[in-house]
């Protein structure tokens, strides 16, 4: 009997031994999610690092499955829009069709059928074919990449292109303007809980075209992203309405080739000063009395010289970005500055990113610094066609083309990465024929001559 009693008090305070360090294990676990989650600068939520650890890193309720067989995707409907499943693609890319002889209309999708589907993940991702692709290659295994969307209308639309672009092991941050309904956020967040490694900014924007709430969307994303368990390493940021021209094993091995440079549109403010009253002075926020939309007006006021000697460069807003440049963008004095610079100027988001990545005056990473006009250099981040600069077949939203039939043949022959506009509303065929081009393509392994892109200025020839 007593050693029984030794026996049992012996294994009790092993047993004790093991809960007590169990609970200090834990302590510090939770100390330090707190102290990673409260050390995040102010006004962007506290629960984004949580969400990630207990939702977004694996499939949600089943391994996720891959698709080896086009013709099994084909005959599932996940290619473009069911409506126009007997479109003549070919000869769209092929030959000049005229518009006229396709419709502009196909069948939507609206926010409450995708919270429906929602319900039920496995099914969600079936219906709506985000199984489609086959097992990424290893090379794309190990070259993650981020992408930010930022969007407020046409959600089927979008669901087209986050389905393009969407493989399980990269990540995609979800901006919306919270000028869309509450019916079409909760849409967005139910499908970003089907889907691995998606998910809705910590902070979203109420938008104002061409205010600094545009620059700040693609921010809280990122600040994210930088936050997110996958070690991306290239960001890409993109509207709705674009869609890729290039496969995810095409844009990984372009961005091997970019070796950690940044591809950002440029111009030279020195040798052709564009619109200089769009940084030189400031603007104030106007609510319109009859429609209550916020616009930009004028202010009798200077913006005065840029921080730390810098350079006004214009870009664009949208760019690929390598993982130390957006840390650097995000956390270095001079880029902080700079982004109070550019608050009260006009479209912000098309001088900072390109401000930083073309300044002299310091080390940049993946920087650009070219004696001669900086926009000798090709931009292909995203292709867009400009009014009295390239030729349309559709009609133009703010000298911007939107993409039609008429237009793919030229479309096919573009080295950019992606192409922007593109309507579901204006001949959705251009759309239906674009992802059905993509899918072939995936499925071939078909890949643009590479020499092309090595050739770039911008690129790094030796490693960092």
């Amino acid at each position: 009997m007593n050693v029984f009693k030794c026996f049992l008090r012996k294994n009790v305070l092993s047993l004790i031994v093991i809960l007590l360090i169990i609970c200090i294990l834990w302590c510090i676990h939770s100390f330090w999610a707190i102290h990673t989650l409260m050390s995040r600068k102010p006004g962007v939520s506290r629960t984004v690092g949580l969400l990630f650890t207990s939702t977004l890193v694996t499939p949600r309720d089943t391994p996720w499955v891959f698709h080896e067989k086009l013709e099994d995707v084909r005959a599932k409907g996940w290619v473009g829009f069911k409506d126009l499943v007997t479109t003549n693609c070919e000869q769209m890319f092929r030959t000049q069709v005229n518009n006229s002889q396709y419709d502009q209309q196909v069948s939507r999708v609206y926010p409450t059928e995708y919270l429906e589907a929602c319900a039920n993940c496995s099914m969600f991702r079936e219906v709506y074919g985000f199984l489609r692709y086959p097992r990424p290659t290893e090379e794309e295994l190990g070259f993650p990449i981020a992408f930010v969307l930022l969007f407020h209308t046409d959600l089927d639309q979008v669901m087209l292109l986050l389905r393009a672009i969407y493989r399980p092991h990269n990540v995609y941050c979800l901006s919306v303007d919270t000028k869309s309904s509450v019916e079409f956020l909760e849409a967005v967040r139910a499908v970003s809980r089907c889907l691995p490694n998606v998910f809705v900014a910590s902070k979203l924007e109420n938008i104002v075209y061409a205010g600094f709430s545009r620059l700040m969307a693609d921010i809280h994303c990122m600040e994210d992203l930088l936050l997110h368990p996958v070690q991306w390493r290239y960001v890409i940021n993109m509207p709705g309405q674009q869609f890729p021209l290039r496969t995810n094993l095409e844009i990984v091995r372009i961005l091997k080739i970019y070796n950690g440079s940044n591809e950002v549109e440029s111009t030279d403010m020195i040798n052709n000063d564009r619109y200089p009253e769009r940084y030189k002075w400031k603007y104030r926020y106007l609510r319109m009395a009859k429609t209550g939309r916020i616009r930009l007006y004028l202010k009798n006021e200077t913006a005065g010289k840029p921080p730390h000697g810098l350079e006004v460069v214009k870009g664009s807003t949208y760019g690929t970005f390598s993982r130390k440049f957006i840390h650097f963008a995000l956390t270095s004095q001079v880029a902080k500055d700079l982004l109070d610079w550019v608050k009260p100027i006009y479209s912000p988001d098309e001088y900072f990113w390109s401000t930083l990545q073309h300044t002299t005056l310091m080390e940049v990473p993946g920087g650009y610094k070219a004696s001669g006009p900086k926009a000798n250099k090709p931009y292909l981040s995203s292709y867009t066609a400009w009014r009295y600069l390239d030729p349309c077949q559709n009609f133009f939203v703010r000298h911007i083309c939107i993409f039609s039939p008429a237009d793919l043949p030229r479309l096919r022959d573009r080295m950019e990465l992606y192409v922007n506009k593109l309507y579901i509303t204006s001949y959705p065929a251009a759309l239906h024929c674009l992802d059905e081009w993509l899918v072939n393509r995936t499925f071939h392994g078909t890949t643009v001559d590479m020499d092309y892109y090595r050739a770039l200025p911008f690129v790094k020839k030796s490693a960092e």
